[in-house]
């Protein structure tokens, strides 16, 4: 009897000391909301979307299963590039609404138990903050928050020539340069995007302090965790030397080549990482914090410079770089061509290094406009059975797409992204339900009025319905620890397996445009043979439930239908909510 009670005590120890394990480190696994903040639910009828939009919507998103939201710049902003140009770190823009309005959105999380991830930007400001008017006018401590540098000369008409050769990345079609003359300070101030955009100096203690102090501010609101944005940016070359030619500049930004530039993902931002890394730490230690503060770095740049981004064991960086592997797919990959693509990001990973998988943001057009619409579940399929954390951009649930509403000529290439940051598809209802005024900031997609929420939740055999299914496994110990192997079942046929313990997932893809038989005991070994669909795909022809009897013969020929899915266990789909 005693030995017993032993036992039992040492069990309910490992599990409570697993589960707060799990709790504290809740970057590792969860599977985050991306939203863009303008586009997502108007309250005030304005055409803009608010912060008590987002908490009239909440529910929804707890319904799903999502515990973590990340919500793009909602800071004070004169909106130069959609809020990634910030004027006051402390503020919120008015378009969003008031703090009272955060403060209440952080609470309304707080009951349902979610995580906040605020979008920040520190690489630059804009240059409408107090900061950059007072280093203009060389006010200590404020005189070094930026980039400033004097001319190397003078042309024959007397004007100022910049230090180097660096152009914005921004501006790839007609390229213009980095730097921007101020008449008042008589120097150059360095904008790696638009004007409007001056680049902080972050080798500056005072700066680093204010920033700190900025982050902290936050953390007390309760923010849980930082998405840093354009990290490969924030530290130079102090030399300034020249950087490589533009046509190499942009294969190098759009993560095409790993040559090395003067300005780009400089030593000294990996030591800045760790900093912060260490002041996260120290605010946790002080504030004994449940929840492990994370920060998740926003790096372009090909797979093998991303991993630098994770730091070393001695001096841990970003938790992890986020992973834009699968938006880069833009044709149908048979099942050995895919496990090769996916392995060049899996077998790179660092040891011990979280993995994270996306198919969209706010920068990227959606990848389900290059792909038909019933491939979409197996791009929800490949981003949230994959080992570790997952990023969903909002209405990639319901298979929202994009659309091309004749966009602004621009020689800019980066700004005119507004299709694919188009409102979120809620009902049939005007605007599809997103404003009650007469016109959103954008065009709703034409669509809306047989694509939306409301039409997904009346029917049980729709995407939404799937996804959810699919996040509530991610719950699951076996999802969250289990180890990965992937198998070519046949050239169009993929299947993975998620072990941990005596638990068994198999995800079964047909990658291909038609039916085709899946012998899965052919290559997966020691396979039971009845096993049982505990996620399906709309367009699979099995349903939650279902038994399934993996041995392929004469009397029990499993045919996969093209482009579909199915999860499927070896026992009944146990999980925690």
């Amino acid at each position: 009897m005693k030995m017993k009670f032993v036992q039992i005590t040492v069990t309910l120890s490992f599990l409570i000391s697993s589960c707060w394990a799990t709790n504290r480190t809740w970057w590792k696994h969860d599977l985050t909301y991306g939203i863009f903040l303008k586009s997502f639910m108007d309250s005030n009828g304005d055409g803009i979307g608010d912060f008590k939009g987002l908490t009239s919507k909440l529910d929804y998103i707890a319904d799903t299963g999502i515990k973590t939201i990340w919500v793009t710049p909602f800071c004070t902003s004169p909106q130069a590039d959609g809020g990634y140009d910030v004027s006051d770190y402390y503020g919120i823009d008015p378009l969003y609404g008031t703090m009272e309005d955060f403060e209440e959105l952080m609470r309304e999380m707080k009951k349902r138990d979610l995580n906040f991830v605020m979008d920040l930007v520190i690489n630059h400001s804009s240059d409408e903050h107090k900061w950059f008017e007072k280093s203009v006018n060389r006010v200590d401590p404020y005189t070094n928050y930026y980039v400033w540098v004097d001319p190397i000369g003078y042309d024959r008409n007397g004007n100022p020539i910049p230090p180097n050769n660096w152009r914005s990345l921004f501006d790839f079609k007609t390229p213009s340069s980095a730097w921007t003359w101020n008449e008042k300070r008589k120097q150059f101030y360095l904008h790696q995007f638009l004007v409007k955009q001056p680049d902080l100096n972050l080798n500056n203690e005072e700066l680093k302090t204010e920033l700190k102090n900025m982050m902290k501010f936050w953390l007390d609101k309760g923010v849980a965790a930082f998405r840093l944005d354009a990290v490969e940016c924030f530290m130079e070359d102090p030399s300034l030397r020249d950087d490589i030619d533009t046509e190499s500049l942009i294969k190098v930004v759009w993560a095409e080549d790993d040559t090395e530039t003067p300005r780009l993902h400089h030593p000294d931002t990996f030591k800045f990482l760790h900093e912060l890394y260490l002041f996260f730490r120290q605010y946790d230690r002080e504030n004994k914090r449940q929840r492990e503060t994370a920060a998740f770095g926003e790096v372009y740049t090909t797979v093998d410079n991303k991993m630098k981004y994770y730091g070393t064991k001695s001096a841990p960086a970003a938790h992890y770089p986020y992973n834009y592997l699968l938006t880069t797919l833009r044709k149908f990959l048979d099942a050995e061509q895919m496990i090769q693509f996916l392995n060049t990001w899996i077998k790179k990973l660092p040891e011990g290094a979280t993995s994270n998988w996306a198919l969209g943001n706010h920068d990227h057009g959606r990848i389900f406009f290059y792909f038909n619409k019933e491939y979409n579940s197996i791009l929800l399929t490949l981003v949230t059975m994959l080992p570790g954390a997952a990023l969903i951009w909002y209405g990639e649930e319901t298979s929202q797409e994009e659309f091309d509403f004749a966009p602004k000529p621009s020689k800019n290439l980066m700004i005119e992204r507004d299709h694919f940051r188009l409102p979120m598809q809620w009902d049939d209802s005007l605007n599809a339900g997103f404003t009650s005024g007469d016109k959103p900031w954008v065009p709703v997609h034409p669509n809306y009025y047989n694509s939306n929420v409301k039409e997904q939740l009346a029917n049980k055999n729709s995407t939404l319905y799937y996804f959810k299914d699919l996040v509530s496994l991610r719950k699951t110990d076996t999802l969250k620890f289990g180890d990965l192997k992937m198998y070519a079942i046949s050239k169009w046929v993929l299947a993975f397996t998620r072990t941990f313990r005596r638990s068994k997932y198999i995800i079964v893809f047909n990658l291909g445009t038609e039916p085709h038989p899946a012998n899965l005991h052919a290559e997966i070994a020691n396979l039971p043979t009845n096993l049982t669909v505990v996620a399906a795909s709309p367009n699979s022809g099995y349903s939650k439930g279902e038994k399934f009897n993996s041995i392929l013969d004469h009397r029990n020929i499993t045919m996969l239908r093209p482009h579909s899915s199915v999860v499927l266990s070896t026992h009944k789909n146990r999980y925690r909510k």
